[in-house]
């Protein structure tokens, strides 16, 4: 029943349907656990992260979950979100600004050029570059790439030749895929960015570093998915 409870509320948050438990004979029946056990192991990984936020807070209003389990859990993975509760005992969420979280290191030996991309990019950063910062990113990608799609006949192609066979390997999703494509496209068509012109280059300060921060995340996410979701094998 607390199992069920914890679904339901998640299921509420996200707009979906409540499941309805039903005993049998005074029990329930053995698929009910099988079911149940099941799902409690993806109700965490479906929702958006507002979604999964305002979950976990009704459940810790609820009781069902601690608030000092959750918190502890989100700090030992770097989230920047705390939940706390007021005098009056109401429940609120305190939120790390962005600038004290640590700016976590990308994984060693295997992305050793991954590292020497994201330094070029912080270099250009520092340079006001921000045509330079495109570029850099296309390439950060492009390497992302070649790291999830094996096949030796892609290592010397550009990505933008082979980027339906990169989308068929990733696990990410397609919109986080379309937005890797507009950047590496970008790279084509910024001044400075990827040829030389004389018109000026189009992109802000503010675009540039919300590239370099999506950059690093949109990294990070394929690493971890990947391990979750084997890789395919490339024709």
């Amino acid at each position: 029943m607390r199992i069920n409870r914890i679904i339901n509320l998640m299921n509420t948050v996200r707009g979906n349907k409540i499941y309805l438990l039903e005993m049998w004979d005074d029990d329930y029946a053995v698929g009910e656990y099988g079911w149940h056990l099941g799902e409690l192991e993806l109700i965490f990984r479906r929702p958006s992260t507002l979604e999964l936020v305002d979950g976990l807070a009704d459940l810790i209003s609820e009781g069902l979950i601690s608030s000092k389990d959750v918190n502890s859990i989100f700090k030992d993975d770097g989230v920047g979100i705390q939940f706390a509760h007021n005098d009056d005992e109401s429940l609120i969420v305190k939120l790390t600004p962005v600038e004290e979280l640590p700016d976590e290191e990308l994984e060693p030996s295997e992305h050793t050029n991954m590292r020497k991309l994201f330094d070029r990019m912080d270099r250009a950063l520092e340079a006001s570059d921000w045509p330079l910062v495109v570029h850099t990113a296309a390439s950060v990608f492009e390497t992302l790439a070649k790291s999830i799609v094996t096949n030796p006949t892609v290592q010397n192609q550009s990505l933008g030749s082979w980027f339906a066979l990169y989308r068929k390997h990733s696990t990410l999703s397609d919109s986080i895929l379309d937005e890797i494509k507009s950047i590496f496209d970008k790279r084509n068509t910024e001044a400075l960015a990827g040829h030389g012109s004389t018109v000026d280059p189009a992109t802000t300060e503010k675009e540039a570093r919300v590239m370099r921060e999506l950059t690093r995340t949109i990294v990070k996410l394929e690493r971890e998915l990947s391990v979750i979701s084997p890789q395919f094998s490339s024709p």
